[in-house]
């Protein structure tokens, strides 16, 4: 490994003081300040387009996101003789968002909108933008429904069920309920006029922002370079990991971010109303965007991967973590049930 790695070093004009493992990369102390080194599949016009947007970005007034580093051929990634390919990109002395923390979840509701702000104007390559798009939503909800409906048919002719397989059919009714009540609230919805204007406004979504890629900065003085982002105290923040970046529509970052903040925190509504009055402080969201909002969280998106994982994972072996993930969200169903009877109303 290190004498891959070391193929790959050679590639840059870096010098290299130290090298830490962290979680699935190399974290690098050099003589440029805080590198991380990861393996990618990502092809490099893929690559261009992240780039493009985190320069975008960083013209627009935002600038801790984890720009790459070029190698000595001008190239974003690099492959060693074992054709393995990486990139080498900016990287920071900080600890993600603690999810149970309302600080830091209020601060990083209002970088997203910061960054949302950033993130709009951008126009990528007319090549490009077939390859760049989000997922039609209405398609996402049918495909996912039909696979429920998959697994539902094929447990319901097993013979021998484990236990996972019994308690999922016990909830499958009550969730594929709520599954089609979103999907068809969106076929209502004029979704195709909504994203024809995000690609007009050349809006992109993170894709991915969740806790792992916030960074709350232990020290805001990293090498001269220039940071910026939300306070929180003296904290700052930056955004990571850029891979799932698509032209569409930026609510669908403030869904995945919320969503995943209330199952953490038992859909507790004030904290809601917080995240949603923090980010609207700096974007405001239209009526049109407050009702996807609405539907994207109708939707059983946590029942669902964990159909998606036993679907594509083996059968006969069920990790006793997701029969407690299922119970654990049998219980929350009816705070959920109240925390969107309340978000509906306050919408309205």
């Amino acid at each position: 490994m290190e004498d891959r790695t070391q193929e790959i070093f050679s590639q840059y004009e870096l010098k290299i003081n130290h090298t830490y493992r962290i979680r699935g990369a190399l974290l690098l102390d050099t003589d440029k300040g805080l590198k991380l080194l990861c393996a990618t599949n990502s092809s490099e016009s893929r690559l261009c387009f992240e780039d493009e947007l985190k320069q975008r970005m960083l013209q627009n007034g935002y600038y801790n996101t984890d720009r790459f580093i070029r190698n000595q051929e001008g190239k974003i990634s690099s492959v060693n003789t074992a054709g393995e390919c990486f990139v080498i990109k900016d990287w920071f002395d900080a600890e993600e968002c603690n999810i149970y923390k309302e600080e830091r979840i209020v601060s990083a509701a209002s970088n997203l909108a910061q960054m949302h702000q950033a993130m709009e104007g951008i126009q990528s390559l007319e090549e490009q933008k077939p390859y760049q798009m989000q997922i039609p939503l209405p398609e996402l909800f049918s495909r996912r429904n039909r696979e429920m409906k998959r697994v539902m048919m094929y447990i319901r002719e097993r013979k021998q069920k484990s236990p996972f397989e019994v308690q999922y059919l016990n909830m499958w009714n009550q969730f594929y309920e709520d599954a089609d009540k979103a999907s068809k609230r969106l076929e209502a919805f004029p979704y195709q006029r909504e994203m024809e204007r995000a690609i007009e406004k050349g809006s992109i979504c993170h894709g991915s922002y969740n806790y792992h890629n916030i960074l709350f900065l232990k020290d805001q003085t990293v090498h001269s370079t220039k940071f910026y982002a939300a306070e929180a105290g003296e904290s700052k923040i930056a955004t990571t990991n850029f891979e799932k970046a698509v032209i569409g529509l930026q609510i669908t970052d403030l869904y995945q971010f919320l969503r995943k903040v209330m199952e953490k925190n038992n859909w507790d509504y004030l904290l809601a109303e917080n995240i949603l009055q923090e980010y609207q402080k700096i974007r405001v969201l239209s009526k049109k965007e407050q009702e996807i909002l609405q539907i994207l969280l109708e939707y059983p998106e946590k029942f669902w991967k964990l159909t998606n994982f036993y679907y594509n994972n083996k059968k006969s072996w069920i990790p006793q973590k997701n029969i407690q993930k299922l119970t654990s969200l049998e219980k929350q169903q009816r705070m959920k049930q109240e925390f969107l009877q309340r978000l509906a109303y306050d919408m309205e």
